[in-house]
């Protein structure tokens, strides 16, 4: 015996199957419109379920359909920006050889300095101190300091044997003004010492002239040792603009 069509699934099987009007794509399952059915008593539990079942596949089939078309459509800004990153990597990779090539280039540069024998030490100190601190990841980082440090010793040691000679020439020059003052010079060694000296400073060095005219002064007596009669003479001084230009002996 066949089992009796249960009339109420066949009334929502027709709604369900009816194509609401505007739509040309189908069936409109949605929420609403079940719960208006289920409301006016169409549906079984099973039948029920079935339905909720079959809404929610096609809501997923579109939310899938929608999120495609989003990233189909989002996918050419992406790819723009992949593109952009990549080309911003190339520019990067570039400069940074650049600096690398930089960095060979002044250190090329360095070393020519530093082994020219015409080069100036404070010339030389300058290059090595400006490598060594714009590259101090530089594979020659080490050779740098070091050609660093050799040139500061080189200044020292030139500084201190500057200071050094200038010691020995204040020495030496109180000496020969000691000797001056004794009156124990030679007549180069009076022209060394009085050589570009002024009128006035002369005055307070050796005292008023025994004799003077515009361009010349005379000191008489014992001042210097005469090498052909070794006896003691005098001194002759001559001028040009107010300063001393030669120192002779006076006739004896």
């Amino acid at each position: 015996m066949k089992r009796p069509i249960n009339f109420s699934i066949l009334v929502a099987t027709a709604i369900l199957l009816t194509p609401a009007l505007g739509y040309a794509d189908g069936p409109q399952l949605s929420p609403e419109r079940l719960n208006m059915l289920d409301r006016r008593g169409y549906f079984t539990p099973p039948f029920k379920q079935a339905v909720h079942d079959l809404v929610d596949a096609k809501k997923a089939v579109v939310d899938a359909k929608a999120q495609e078309e989003k990233l189909n459509g989002e996918l050419p800004e992406l790819e723009k920006q992949l593109t952009e990153a990549d080309d911003k990597t190339k520019v990067l990779h570039k400069q940074f050889d650049e600096l690398n090539h930089v960095d060979e280039s002044e250190f090329v540069e360095l070393q020519k300095a530093m082994t020219n024998p015409d080069a100036k030490l404070e010339e030389q100190r300058i290059l090595a101190q400006a490598y060594v601190w714009g590259y101090p990841s530089s594979p020659h980082q080490e050779e740098a300091q070091k050609d660093l440090a050799d040139v500061q010793k080189k200044i020292a040691d030139q500084a201190k044997a500057e200071a050094d000679a200038e010691a020995a020439r204040v020495a030496a020059h109180a000496k020969l003004v000691e000797r001056a003052q004794a009156k124990d010079l030679n007549v180069n060694e009076w022209r060394d010492l009085l050589l570009t000296m002024s009128k006035q400073d002369l005055l307070k060095f050796l005292g008023k002239p025994d004799g003077a005219t515009q361009d010349e002064w005379v000191y008489n007596g014992a001042w210097t040792l005469d090498p052909i009669s070794q006896q003691k003479v005098g001194l002759h001084i001559s001028f040009n603009g107010g300063r001393v230009i030669n120192v002779s002996e006076t006739a004896h």
